[in-house]
């Protein structure tokens, strides 16, 4: 009877003691939510996709790399991306112009594209899973001090642990849902980038 008590008075006061971690953790999650959501507003304000403007950059720059005028094809390139994403793209991608493997080049550099989307789109997708779990602890560590105030006659203890249960739900809820709008728009985004700079491959090689 004494080690069954004692194990559970050590795994009360392990739950207990993760409620103040987990509370700041929600929080850091609230707070990266509304900055890339801000983010993601800023971005898309400055995201202006123009294909027919790609598509004629891309046929100009390669008459010109016909003709060994791959300088002139590197400037035709940078000035035809519309947003940062395809712009960093086509910079990275003049670099290999002048290379005799310009399609191995290429398509390395496409693979690292695709890596840095996924990278991109990582942190809001473990976000919309971190969100409602630590929502989730943040609900049930509290329930055990508010029955035991319960069962004490304790109604200001019951209160006050029920506020940070209900308060850390809807926290969590609330990263987790921003981060998962996020996800989405950004995904869309990307894979249209993507799209674009497989276009751009295409035609050069």
């Amino acid at each position: 009877m004494d080690a069954t008590s004692g194990i559970i008075g050590a795994m009360f006061m392990i739950s207990n003691s993760l409620l103040y971690p987990v509370i700041i953790i929600l929080l850091g999650l609230v707070a990266w939510s509304l900055i890339s959501a801000g983010q993601l507003v800023s971005e898309y304000a400055s995201r202006n996709r123009d294909i027919a403007k790609l598509k004629v950059g891309c046929r100009a720059a390669r008459k010109y790399m016909q003709m060994q005028d791959y300088r002139k094809a590197a400037e035709v390139l940078r000035s035809s991306g519309s947003n940062d994403f395809l712009r960093s793209f086509l910079n990275d991608l003049t670099e290999s112009l002048k290379e005799n493997k310009f399609a191995v080049e290429a398509e390395k550099l496409l693979q690292d594209y695709e890596l840095r989307i996924a990278k991109e789109l990582e942190k809001a997708k473990l976000v919309v899973k971190l969100g409602p779990m630590f929502g989730l602890m943040g609900t049930l560590i509290p329930l055990g001090p508010a029955l035991m105030g319960l069962t004490a006659g304790n109604i200001q203890q019951l209160a006050t642990n029920l506020v940070v249960a209900f308060s850390t739900t809807v926290l969590g809820l609330l990263s987790g849902g921003i981060a998962y709008t996020i996800s989405l728009v950004k995904k869309r985004w990307y894979t249209q980038d993507l799209s674009d700079m497989e276009y751009v491959v295409e035609v050069l090689k």
